[in-house]
């Protein structure tokens, strides 16, 4: 009996290992059939188109083309970088990275974008107690007055890449961008009509542009937006201002007016109808000048300016707007 029991307790435990057997084994077709396999993926960047480029880092999505969730990844070297991927199908897009400003929103190639955050109206005088306050009461042209108001977004520049194919067990692949400027940089300049003093403090609001940029699309896309932009005394008769934009009209109408507001810390502000000069600029190709003249410009208020507590503006100057 003795000898009995023992020799079943063997065929027990080689019961139990040919059932554990049995499970590796399917374990083992299962990876055998499993064709997610990683391997290392180049990108490799070409600047010709944007030689003057200085990204702190570039960014790369990969939108598998199954629908997946994308995968993002970032690196300090703007000429190549080596990461890890699973083989698939993909399409790409590939920007600048490490900005202030610039917000990267969307989970597919056709829907993602590059957008901005909301800004007071006024922020670029800082100088007052709450200028969210100060800007709700701040004047604004009445055709565009609905606009949500945007920052100013940092240089862009992108590129994209559709139909990927990153095979498995093919060793070594790159994909290639060429990355091309996707902003475009307004210079805004305001002669005045006299003598400035340097005890005025100015700023100004673009209005009827892009909210967003669209790599896939290649142009600028959403809601019309006003951009708020810094102003400095240049010399003793002009302020003038730089900003970037991703570009005007994203909606394809050009019948729209884009206005130019110029507020001041002696709370006189003026419209003025810049189209020609946006739609002629940005159709020339490059950065985009717009220039007024003859600003009337008024002396400042010494001691008192802007006060946010003050809802009206007193003295308003408005100056006339040709809408044919």
């Amino acid at each position: 009996m003795i000898r009995f029991a023992g020799i079943m307790r063997h065929v027990a435990v080689a019961m139990v290992a040919a059932v554990a057997a049995g499970l590796c084994g399917c374990e083992h077709r299962e990876l055998c059939y499993d064709h997610s396999h990683w391997l290392d993926l180049t990108f490799e960047f070409d600047w010709s188109k944007a030689p003057d480029a200085d990204p702190r880092t570039m960014v790369v999505y990969l939108f598998p083309k199954d629908g997946g969730a994308p995968r993002r990844y970032e690196f300090g070297n703007r000429q190549k970088a080596v990461v890890r991927a699973p083989a698939g199908e993909y399409d790409a897009i590939a920007l600048n990275g490490d900005t202030e400003t610039l917000v990267e929103r969307g989970a597919t190639f056709e829907t993602f974008e590059i957008t901005t955050a909301e800004e007071a109206l006024l922020a670029p005088m800082r100088r007052f107690a709450s200028v969210s306050t100060a800007s709700s009461n701040a004047p604004r042209f009445e055709a565009t007055a609905d606009e949500p108001v945007r920052q100013s977004p940092d240089m862009l520049w992108s590129a994209k890449r559709e139909n990927v194919s990153v095979v498995a067990m093919a060793g070594q692949q790159s994909v290639r961008f060429t990355p091309e400027e996707s902003t475009v940089t307004y210079h805004i300049i305001l002669k005045s009509s006299k003598k400035l003093s340097r005890a005025l403090e100015a700023s100004a609001a673009l209005s009827t542009m892009a909210e967003a940029y669209s790599p896939w699309q290649g142009m600028g896309i959403g809601k019309e937006v006003t951009v708020p932009i810094a102003l400095d005394i240049v010399g003793e008769d002009s302020f003038e201002g730089y900003a970037n934009f991703f570009g005007h009209c994203p909606k394809g109408d050009e019948g729209r007016r884009h206005i130019l507001t110029v507020y001041t810390s002696a709370k006189k502000y003026f419209h003025f109808d810049v189209t020609d000069q946006v739609h002629e600029g940005e159709d020339s190709g490059g950065d985009v000048t717009i220039v007024v003249d003859a600003v009337p410009f008024p002396d400042p208020e010494i001691g008192t300016g802007m006060q946010p507590e003050v809802s009206d503006w007193s003295d308003i100057v408005n100056t006339d707007i040709d809408m044919n």
